[in-house]
């Protein structure tokens, strides 16, 4: 279908308003354009912004990644965040090369010294999993959050020795 120089400057004209708010996927931005305009005319307005340089979805991936990473988020949560935003499966798997599963450990470890260490005693079996789920839920895995847990476990009794040495 022809559409006039009209409608598609003003089709174009939205998109740059729109990326210039914040970096978009390419879903993000058809979702937005199609509010407003024909399919094939948001379609075609999405390819003229790749073609641009103005849509960079391996920009926009990995810098969404690093963002979820600092927020505290597992591998399984930003995955999930990733696809829903429309990015395509090679573009997250790309991303998640750059971590590996040590980083994701230190982070779990972290976040249980940060926050819940006080909620954590490990005499109680029933601590340790409500620490453990509120760790999967934030979409680390079970493996890891294992892992972190049992570091924690040894700094604790690290810390507990070097107390008992001054009595």
């Amino acid at each position: 279908m022809a559409y006039t120089d009209d409608k598609r400057i003003r089709a174009k004209r939205r998109a740059l308003y729109i990326l210039a708010q914040r970096d978009h996927s390419a879903k993000e931005l058809y979702d937005k354009l199609i509010k407003n305009y024909p399919p094939e005319l948001c379609a075609l307005t999405v390819e003229a912004m790749r073609d641009f340089g103005y849509l960079d979805e391996e920009k926009y991936a990995r810098k969404l990644f690093k963002s979820y990473m600092n927020k505290g988020w597992g591998k399984s949560k930003i995955r999930f965040e990733l696809k829903r935003k429309g990015l395509p499966e090679d573009l997250i798997a790309l991303c998640e090369e750059d971590y590996d599963d040590e980083d994701y450990i230190e982070e779990i470890t972290e976040l249980i010294n940060k926050k819940y260490i006080n909620k954590l005693d490990f005499s109680d079996y029933g601590s340790v999993q409500r620490v453990t789920a509120a760790l999967a839920r934030r979409g680390f895995s079970y493996d890891d959050i294992k892992v972190a847990i049992a570091r924690v476990r040894e700094e604790c009794d690290e810390n507990y020795d070097d107390f008992t040495d001054y009595e």
